[in-house]
């Protein structure tokens, strides 16, 4: 015998029949979106002449003003050439 009450029971198989469908009993109510997330990363301290920095933080605040790549992507972006120049095998990335 079950301690839980039939109302509950009656919502878990609702739950379990738009979990398995996707189709909700009322479509304008709003929905869960998955956000995508960034990837975990690491800080890595190196050091770069001053006239390099203030054009990387020129590009990061025009991509900024497009919504386009942060500061990150655009570093990752950037290792990935020198990997690409340097023949180093990137499939592990």
């Amino acid at each position: 015998m079950s301690n839980t009450p039939s109302w509950m029971e009656e919502e878990e198989e609702r739950a379990e029949q738009v979990t398995s469908t996707g189709q909700t009993f009322n479509p304008k109510a709003p929905q869960l979106i998955r956000v995508h997330k960034e990837p975990s990363r690491k800080q890595k301290n190196f050091y770069i002449q001053e006239s390099f920095a203030e054009k990387f933080e020129e590009l990061v605040f025009q991509q900024k003003k497009v919504k386009g790549s942060k500061a990150p992507a655009l570093a990752e972006e950037a290792l990935l050439l020198l990997f690409e120049k340097y023949d180093l095998d990137i499939n592990d990335l």
